[in-house]
């Protein structure tokens, strides 16, 4: 249910910013969530769409990228992508990362927690072009 949370914060965010630059609506929405998030991306889509549908922003498209995890490895140096549960898998419980090369769970995480807002298309109104 952690999606619902996320999904207003987003939200949230896209509206204030369409907001300030005077937008009437918001039509679209580009994210990109790291697979180590273990968002569900329909739950997030869902949720999205019902707040967007709520505040006069139906039809609203999402576009979501997911940029690899990325490990460097403290028993053997190595960075690599390790595995990463499907999409399907179990949401509660967290991934076990581990060292693609040598297997080792002692690894620093550099990439794959990512999740941010890439940009959004707005709807703009019409400007006052009175003197």
């Amino acid at each position: 249910m952690h999606e619902y949370s996320i999904a207003s914060q987003i939200w949230a965010s896209v509206v204030k910013a369409a907001q300030e630059r005077g937008g009437l609506r918001v039509l679209s929405v580009k994210l990109e969530i790291g697979p180590l998030n273990l968002i569900a991306d329909e739950q997030l889509r869902f949720w999205i769409t019902a707040l967007a549908e709520r505040d006069g922003s139906p039809g609203v498209r999402f576009e979501i990228a997911h940029p690899p995890a990325q490990v460097r490895c403290r028993a053997c140096g190595e960075q690599s992508e390790p595995p990463v549960a499907p999409e399907n898998a179990d949401h509660f419980l967290p991934p076990v990362v581990a060292c693609a090369s040598c297997g080792s769970p002692d690894v620093a995480v550099l990439g794959g927690r990512e999740l941010r807002v890439v940009s959004a298309e707005i709807e703009m109104g019409e400007e006052d072009v009175s003197d």
